[in-house]
């Protein structure tokens, strides 16, 4: 029977492996020190750990003290109706072995005599819901007796491993399951940039095919569109998740884009940018995009008549809006267009569309100094 100071040992050694227990996410670092906790704290030379394995036949030596070399994460043993571990697994109960030489209800593995094992105490670990997990197991040397108080305090710490394996094996399971996800996505995300870019060249080589200067610009047009939702796709992959766009990287890289694509036919056009870092959600993020990318190439065809100019885009979050000023220094519009609701022409139609789908109401300046649109589109991310 235990003395007053070996009960008072085992109460502080359970008490700072439950602490280290729920402190830790390695669940081999666990096993093995309930181990020699166990062993030290009994008296024993030898402990371990033994698993279930996924076959539901076998039980794997997981982790252990005292064991030579070979053992543990080595040995396995058959899940037999002579077996003391099955034996007490199924009936979720200790099972002691006082003297494995004079004990005839189970046959015992030859590793065990090797080490000298007499005496030992099967305690079975379960896992929250009543799955078995496996065993904690003593052996020692001698033949003993092992009492009430050594079985209660090897029950006290099943318990305390049952809950800590369940834990870190769902959280072994979500790691894996993040990781699939993202492995997932990754490809997706490749195979959709490579069909934008399919998409791209077969508009651009019908462009190259059309038969007249309007069907080319539609074209061009579409072409420009094609590459805002690009640029869109890539701000989303670069961040490696779908649900926000970061908007400083997407505008200017999206205008500036535009601007080298047309610079032959504008001359130099300088950039002047106050875009706030901050992120959207895509459905706001690709509609003012698609927005953006309407003015500016409207800006870059028709403003500047060649001699170059100055393109100043801002976004900013206030009052719970994200406010968009887009303006150019160009000739402005053609009287009449832009100030009616629906505008003119195929742009200016997006652009009231895409405006509508983000609750936003475009306001249009326009003089012979240059043309400038502000929407002040609800936040959020």
């Amino acid at each position: 029977m235990p003395t007053l100071e070996d009960m008072l040992v085992r109460q502080k050694v359970t008490g700072d492996f439950g602490e280290f227990a729920l402190r830790s996410e390695d669940l081999q670092d666990i096993l093995d020190k309930a181990c020699h906790l166990v062993g030290n704290a009994l008296g024993t030379r030898y402990a371990k750990v033994l698993e279930i394995e996924a076959d539901g036949k076998h039980l794997l030596v997981q982790a252990g003290a005292g064991w030579r070399p070979g053992i543990v994460g080595k040995v396995r043993l058959p899940m037999s109706e002579l077996s003391s571990e099955t034996y007490s697994i199924e009936r979720a109960y200790p099972v002691i072995v006082q003297d494995i030489d004079t004990e005839d209800r189970f046959i015992f593995p030859d590793f065990l005599r090797e080490h000298g094992v007499v005496s030992m105490v099967n305690v079975p670990i379960i896992l929250p819901g009543g799955t078995p997990y496996g065993l904690l197991q003593v052996d020692d040397v001698e033949k003993r007796d092992f009492g009430e108080e050594d079985i209660e305090f090897l029950r006290t710490y099943a318990a305390i491993l049952g809950p800590v394996i369940d834990r870190l094996h769902k959280a072994h399971s979500l790691r894996l399951a993040l990781e699939t996800n993202r492995r997932l996505f990754g490809e997706l995300q490749h195979r959709v940039k490579n069909h934008i870019s399919i998409i791209s060249s077969l508009v651009s080589l019908r462009m190259r095919q059309a038969a007249t200067d309007d069907a080319r610009a539609e074209l061009d047009g579409l072409n420009s569109r094609i590459e805002t939702l690009r640029l869109v796709h890539e701000q989303l992959y670069a961040a490696d998740k779908a649900e926000h766009v970061s908007m400083r990287p997407f505008v200017l890289k999206l205008v500036e884009v535009l601007c080298d694509f047309h610079e032959s036919e504008t001359g130099r056009v300088d950039l002047d940018f106050e875009v706030a870092d901050m992120t959207l959600d895509p459905d706001v993020a690709v509609p003012l995009g698609m927005i953006l990318n309407e003015f500016v190439v409207n800006s870059l065809k028709y403003a500047f008549d060649g001699a170059g100019g100055c393109i100043r885009v801002a976004v900013a979050r206030q009052d719970g809006h994200v406010l968009l000023r887009v303006s150019d220094d160009g000739k402005g519009l053609p009287e009449g267009v832009g100030m009616a609701t629906a505008g003119s022409g195929t742009g200016m139609t997006l652009i009231h569309g895409l405006a509508r789908q983000i609750e936003a109401a475009p306001s249009w300046s326009s003089s012979p100094a240059g043309t400038s649109l502000t929407l002040a589109v609800p936040y959020r991310m």
